[in-house]
């Protein structure tokens, strides 16, 4: 708690020294600094619309005649300087990039002044700024900030490096719940209407800025070192124990970490039914999808993992992110990066049970991060699209960064750098390189000139090892693709076995070419000890038989790197099917069910080049390789089983459920989706969303009315999820149903394009799919949150059809310049589809040919 204190003691210091870029059009200028900003709303969740007025002190460093603010759909209705008793008119002038400029008539001199500005707004009704949530016939209030809509609830300076102290004031009807990232430090009722003042919080960026409305039920936080409770909608208060009981173990693992207690006054959760992220770490107020934490009392072990993570995840950010900020959008992957490493430290350290360790982060990162026209982790940010443009990487490639650096210079050495970050930049804003000297100082390499290369330049390397022991490395790119060439400073943690000895060292690549005599002659070499390693690599098929030969050499994630990387190699043109099938077989004959689950999930993704020709003989080769493992695991979860079991059978069932076209399978689906529809706890989600898929795709019974009913009588998020989105129907009829359904108050503006996705991956042919977005797009646009507008090509229409994907360019070339990130998104869309059509025309006769064994 002292260390605390004293580094609080630093923030005037440290607000006079903030990391602020050259002054760039996008951005206010330098010559303006806020230092405290009063914010009084007033407003109903039963009205549209809201008034307030903010107080904003800020200093004039030089001499100016206009004064640059942020705020996007708001009326300001006064803005004025004031100076003790002196008062300066501005009359407000709207400018690039949401930003607004209050003229003066005069020159406004140097000094200290309060910016005043009275506003009005409307309350939107999708998922960002401040907006309204109708959940079961009541309406809330719940705000989303993150990363550029704080203002669109109230002016102010909203950008991360003016990290400032803000005090709230709510004014609403007295019946509601107010809510906001401090305690109360005033509470006055008169006529009806309540005034709620929160206390001055510590310096923050705007979009930590949260608060909430409502007519909540709330749970007591029991075990935190604050106070704290969970906020849910009225009504479901007991839906709650799994979080109450896992949370204070969870934030008490993170402080250890840390070496530094929770660094607020209190940590408060909402469950929010309409909310377009997961989560958002809010200072004090963290909200989230309400199906994270509104759960079973006791969900089992693969419904438990999301949850968890995401707790792990967003009080990590309450130290990354939050105590200490990046100092522009650009650098937002040391938000994100940081919090989803220590969240899986967190999971590891708590939940071993959970298979945390066995997760290989890189794959969920190396698909995007190869693409032509995928950026860099850390690129130019104008406008909130660019923010969110390759949003993914940030988490999955800046965490699997993080992992490569610990796995270098040891968690002990890491956890060092990482406490002499955190002390020496509390309370203030940093940039990228100040977390490379922390880290720099506490190892012997030199991790800066590292790191930089696979953060500041777009995708990876492949490294090549033949067996001369010549290493050769090239940016690694699908078959066909045109892109720049690269070279990155490599750290190959080398396993290799000569005459009979296996031998382990790490050696530095950074050249296009590099000599390493020991490796010249080697039975194998395996470059990326534990799979932690940024890059795939190839080496000679005769050393990759020897491999295979000594695959107990490898633990799990090493075996799964085997299977992943030869199926990128396939994927990017240097090897066949035949290559790769003979890893998959092995691996998928593997006692343990980590490495088996790999196999099957590898074996799913051929479903591209499954086709009316070879689709039979697809079922049958399923049939006949996997149909018994199935069999074995049955369809009958039990108590004892752990995770990996669990997630297997899963994914089985999954393939097999929805390729195999087995009868007794469909017919097994039909009674289990029955049964979850009547009691979905006599039935595992995982399980019974595969039944439910196998059902309506293939059972000639007519379920929709019956899923669709229980979906609206269900109480828990998970369940509902479960009974709508696992539907695979594909007549034009009921795909209309299902489509307009997404439009109905049923179903939120956030979980809107998750019934498009999912009709979408129903349809071989998107013919019925796009005649209904072309009749409803402007309902549509109107309901959906502006990110899922802007990403709906890539989530939407990415497609290994040419006729779909001439349908998805007719319909968006005419659109995707009309909304803001639209046309990248599009740009994306068209790169993947591509090269899945490339794939298609390169493999398609091979897989065919392979296939064809299993017809005979």
């Amino acid at each position: 708690m002292r260390r605390i204190i004293t580094l609080f003691s630093c923030v005037l210091a440290l607000l006079t020294t903030q990391v602020l870029a050259k002054d760039v059009e996008y951005r206010l200028p330098s010559s303006i600094t806020p230092t405290f900003q009063d914010i009084h709303l007033t407003l109903d969740p039963d009205a549209p619309n809201y008034s307030g007025s903010t107080r904003i002190n800020i200093t004039v460093n030089s001499v100016t005649k206009k004064v640059g603010f942020y705020q996007q759909d708001l009326t300001v209705t006064h803005a004025e300087l004031r100076q003790n008793e002196r008062v300066i008119a501005l009359n407000v002038e709207q400018g690039d990039y949401n930003i607004n400029w209050g003229m003066a008539d005069a020159d406004i001199a140097p000094g200290k002044y309060t910016l005043v500005i009275d506003f009005e707004g409307k309350v939107n009704t999708s998922s960002d700024g401040m907006y309204l949530s109708r959940f079961e016939e009541t309406n809330y209030i719940f705000t989303q900030f993150e990363d550029m809509h704080a203002r669109k609830a109230f002016p102010s300076f909203d950008e991360p490096a003016f990290k400032i102290p803000y005090q709230m004031t709510i004014t609403a009807p007295e019946k509601q719940v107010v809510v906001s990232n401090t305690p109360v430090e005033s509470h006055d009722v008169s006529e009806g209407m309540q005034t709620v003042k929160f206390e001055k919080t510590k310096p923050m960026p705007t979009y930590l800025i949260a608060y909430t409305v409502g007519p909540f039920d709330s749970v007591e936080l029991k075990g935190l070192s604050v106070p704290g409770k969970i906020y849910v909608p009225k009504g479901y208060a007991d839906k709650t124990k799994f979080v109450v009981k896992h949370t204070p173990e969870i934030l008490a693992t993170l402080e250890d970490f840390f070496d530094i207690k929770y660094p607020y006054k209190k940590l408060d959760f909402v469950a929010v039914p309409n909310f377009t992220h997961g989560a958002m770490e809010n200072v004090g107020l963290i909200t989230y999808r309400d199906s994270l934490l509104l759960l079973a009392d006791e969900p089992g072990l693969t419904e438990r993992k999301g949850p968890l993570n995401v707790i792990a995840h967003e009080l990590a950010h309450q130290w990354f992110g939050n105590l200490v900020t990046m100092a522009w959008w650009d650098d937002l992957w040391l938000n994100e990066a940081f919090a989803s490493w220590a969240a899986s430290y967190t999971m590891m350290e708590l939940y071993p049970e959970l298979n945390f360790a066995d997760r290989i982060v890189q794959e969920s990162a190396f698909g995007a991060d190869a693409s032509p026209t995928v950026k860099p982790v850390k690129k130019v940010v104008r406008i909130q699209p660019d923010v969110m443009d390759g949003l993914g990487l940030n988490y999955s490639k800046g965490e699997s960064i993080l992992q490569m650096i610990e796995s270098l210079i040891g968690t002990e050495k890491f956890r060092e750098g990482v406490r002499n970050y955190m002390n020496t930049h509390a309370w203030g804003n940093t940039v990228a390189d100040d977390l490379w000297a922390a880290l720099d100082g506490v190892s012997d390499i030199n991790l800066s000139a590292m790191m930089k290369a696979y953060l500041e330049q777009p995708a990876y390397p492949l490294i090549s090892i033949d067996d001369k022991g010549t290493i050769t490395q090239e940016r690694f790119h699908y078959a066909g693709a045109t892109v720049d060439a690269q070279t990155w400073a490599v750290p190959l943690k080398l396993t290799y076995k000569v005459n009979g000895a296996i031998k382990q060292e790490v050696v530095f690549i950074d050249k296009a070419k590099t000599q390493l005599p020991q490796l010249a002659e080697a039975d194998w070499v395996f470059p990326n000890d534990n799979a932690t390693g940024y890059f795939r690599w190839a080496i000679t098929s005769k050393q990759l038989d020897n491999l295979l030969g000594d695959l107990d050499v490898l633990n799990n994630r090493e075996k799964k790197n085997v299977l992943y990387n030869m199926q990128a190699l396939l994927n990017a043109g240097k090897v066949n099917i035949d290559s790769i099938m003979p890893v998959l077989n092995a691996l998928a004959k593997d006692n343990d069910p980590v490495v088996k689950r790999a196999a099957v999930g590898v074996l799913a993704e051929f479903d591209y080049l499954v086709n009316d020709d070879n689709k039979a003989n697809y079922a049958a080769l399923l049939n006949q390789e996997y149909l018994p493992l199935l069999n074995e695991l049955t369809l009958q979860q039990t108590s004892d089983e752990s995770e990996s079991v669990i997630s297997l059978r899963n994914q089985l069932y999954s393939l097999l459920g929805n390729r195999a076209n087995n009868e007794t399978l469909i017919k097994q689906s039909e009674s289990i989706a029955k049964q979850y529809i009547k009691d979905s706890s006599a039935v595992p989600a995982g399980i019974a969303g595969t039944a439910i898929g196998v059902t309506t795709k293939h059972s000639e019974e007519e379920l929709y009315e019956t899923l669709v009913a229980a979906f609206k009588k269900a109480q828990l998020p998970n369940v509902k999820r479960t009974l709508l989105y696992s539907m695979r129907y594909t007549d034009e009829a009921t795909v209309n149903k299902m489509l307009d359904l997404a439009l109905t108050d049923d179903i939120t503006p956030a979980n809107t394009l998750y019934m498009l996705v999912r009709v979408s991956r129903n349809l071989e042919l998107k013919t019925v799919l796009y005649k209904w977005l072309n009749s409803n797009l402007d309902a549509l646009i109107a309901k959906m949150p502006d990110y899922h507008v802007s990403r709906m090509p890539e989530f939407v229409s990415t497609t290994c059809s040419a006729e779909n994907l001439d349908m998805a360019k007719a319909f968006y070339e005419p659109i995707k310049d009309k909304h803001e990130g639209m046309a990248r998104s599009f740009d994306i869309m068209l790169d993947e589809s591509k090269q899945c059509l490339r794939l298609k025309a390169t493999y398609q006769e091979d897989f065919n040919k392979f296939l064809a064994k299993y017809g005979e």
